[in-house]
């Protein structure tokens, strides 16, 4: 760990007392500044004769195979709590590292240029990152970070420079400490998170967005970050007394002494409420007036259900299968959706299980080589979130659409009827039409093919465009139960893009216009006499809690790790007064309104007296 160098500062300039970024995870830290960075190498560049060229391969070939294992053991570690993610995640690199395209092209510019192996996979890096540049999708763009991070661990190891794992092995801090980098890889994080002697209370990086993977780890690991913090390295040095606030989206540079009095009350605080919430796993989250409130878990791989469990959720309220289809050069086979599928179902034990199909586009996109094989075309749209993608991808592409709907129909045999299927983005009651003609038709293939499947999957459909809230009266009649898709929700109805730092504060989950929506479908599919859960990110909120519960809804589904401070929150909520909080809220002409009684709700539940 090392310091960043300071120009000597201009009197004249203002002194800055705080730097903004995009919170991942919320809370609040006070630590010291410690710089981290795993991209200080100096790659040699030397010419070599052709003789030796045969060598230099075999080293690069070596180091590849010494990466490898590195990261192998870092998937097998034993730790019970290691985040699914972390292993998804470094599955990609290592499937990265063992790509045939990317190696061969890097011994082809060993052998054309004659150039020793670290500075042609630098040679290679940059063309490939020209090649990501042009691509307009933004999370392909992203995945420049992946290969950056691998073909640095090979450049490690190949000029005998120390590892990341010795680097974090240097030296021990004695102090709470808030980790300065500008990119931390899967790898990195999961090195740190193991290293007993760290303290590391938050972490704040120049570079990411919340969808990228260090950034979702993060939030798996629980960790307050910040990032898209423009200038840390350069601003800030080692020892710094640093205060972190991600409900604030603010990093606090050199804060008083009650502004650090204050931020370790609050540690404190959270600290205690962690450890509380683990001794609520098996309560029913039922609201001091005797109301009932059912809590899912969303999930991404099959792995994740091992989350699931640990945290006492009530089954799966949204199984993301896009994910199936993402990192991978081929498309996931009938038989490999129908095994993930059952692998999950046959866990959740008879506990509800809603199967999301592939919500693909936007910014969760398939390789452009997975992507030829549905199609023969590789697109690259100008605004994805406004393009191809969820329902409308699927229907573009029928033959996928059609093998998921089958895989699922399959695997719900073990679901003992409650295997449900979910639609994402719908817009109309044609959507709903065209999806049940071709259920029709896996229906009668599989019959044909004698193939044993569910013939009582019920069908649901996703609010999350406001054509849907507009269209909810027609949707109802064709559908037998519904989920607020909270993130697109409020991404579309405020038009506001939820990746994007420079109009990020417009992004307001708690918009009148926002809530007014969601309180409107709520009350029309209630009326209907059928469901309606929550999920996305603000059904994870508990400070939403109340007005969720003062609406009516009896179930949430949201990442496992929300669920215990999600099931605490309910625990203390009496349902009549979120009932009239719920009225007095919907009431609110303007944002700064709406924030203020949410404020004060919040205040009334921040006392001394926690559940036991």
């Amino acid at each position: 760990m090392t310091d960043s160098p300071l120009s000597t500062p201009d009197p004249d300039t203002p002194k800055i007392t705080r730097l903004s970024g995009i919170p991942v995870f919320p809370g609040i830290a006070f630590g010291f500044c410690q710089h981290f960075s795993a991209n200080d190498l100096e790659i040699p560049q030397f010419a070599i004769d052709k003789a030796k060229v045969r060598g230099e391969i075999q080293r690069l070939r070596a180091a590849i195979t010494t990466v490898d294992k590195q990261l192998t053991a870092l998937m097998t570690s034993e730790d019970e709590d290691l985040p699914t993610e972390a292993i998804a995640f470094i599955d990609v690199q290592r499937a990265i590292l063992r790509d045939q395209t990317l190696i061969e092209k890097t011994i082809e510019i060993i052998r054309e240029k004659l150039v020793n192996a670290e500075w042609a996979l630098s040679l290679q890096l940059e063309k490939t990152r020209r090649e990501f540049e042009s691509i307009e999708d933004e999370y392909i763009r992203e995945r420049i970070s992946d290969v950056t991070q691998v073909f640095a661990r090979v450049q490690r190891v190949l000029t005998g420079r120390r590892s990341t794992n010795s680097l974090l092995e240097a030296e021990g801090v004695d102090t709470t400490i808030i980790l300065i980098a500008d990119q931390l890889d899967p790898a990195d994080m999961l090195l740190l998170r193991n290293r007993d002697d760290l303290d590391i209370a938050g972490i704040v990086l120049e570079e990411g967005s919340i969808t990228s993977h260090t950034t979702i780890l993060a939030r798996s690991l629980e960790i307050p970050t910040l990032v898209g913090v423009k200038h840390a390295k350069e601003l800030l040095i080692n020892d710094q007394p640093l205060l972190l606030n991600t409900d604030e989206k603010v990093l606090e540079l050199n804060p008083t002494p009650e502004q650090k009095r204050q931020a370790r009350s609050r540690m404190r605080t959270l600290a205690a409420d962690k450890r509380r919430l683990k001794k609520i796993k098996n309560f029913d989250a039922v609201t001091l007036d005797g109301h009932a409130i059912r809590l899912y878990a969303n999930i991404a791989l099959p792995e994740d259900v091992k989350d699931v469990h640990r945290v006492g959720a009530d089954g799966v309220g949204l199984f993301r299968t896009e994910f199936l289809f993402m990192n991978r050069d081929d498309l996931p086979s009938e038989e490999e959706q129908v095994n993930a599928y059952s692998r999950v179902i046959r866990s959740m034990k008879g506990q509800p299980v809603i199967i999301r199909t592939a919500d693909l586009g936007g910014d969760k996109t398939i390789s452009p080589e997975a992507l030829a094989k549905c199609s023969g075309d590789v697109l690259y749209e100008q605004n994805p979130s406004l393009g191809l993608r969820a329902l409308r991808f699927s229907f573009a592409h029928p033959q996928l659409f059609l093998t998921q709907i089958r895989a699922i129909l399959r695997a719900a045999v073990c679901g003992s009827g409650n295997v449900k299927i979910l639609l994402p983005m719908i817009t109309s009651p044609e959507d709903i039409e065209a999806v049940r003609q071709i259920i029709t038709q896996a229906k009668a293939q599989l019959t044909e093919e004698n193939i044993k499947f569910a013939d009582n999957v019920l069908l649901g459909g996703m609010i999350e465009v406001p054509a849907a809230f507009m269209m909810i009266r027609e949707l109802i009649p064709v559908l037998d139960f519904f989920s607020l898709g909270t993130n697109d929700l409020v991404q579309y109805t405020l038009a506001v893009d939820r990746n994007n730092a420079t109009v990020s504060n417009y992004y307001d989950e708690r918009h009148p216009s926002v809530l007014r929506m969601i309180a409107q479908a709520i009350k029309r599919v209630h009326l209907a006499g059928k469901s309606i859960s929550v999920c996305g990110e603000m059904a994870g909120r508990k400070e939403l809690v109340p007005f969720f519960i003062g609406l009516g809804c009896t179930s949430l589904s949201m990442a496992s790790t929300q669920i215990p401070s999600i099931k605490q929150r309910i625990l203390k909520t009496d349902r009549a007064k979120a009932e009239n909080f719920v009225a007095s809220v919907l009431r609110k002409r303007s944002i700064k309104a709406v924030h203020h009684s949410f404020n004060i709700l919040e205040d009334s539940f921040q006392n001394p007296k926690h559940l036991e």
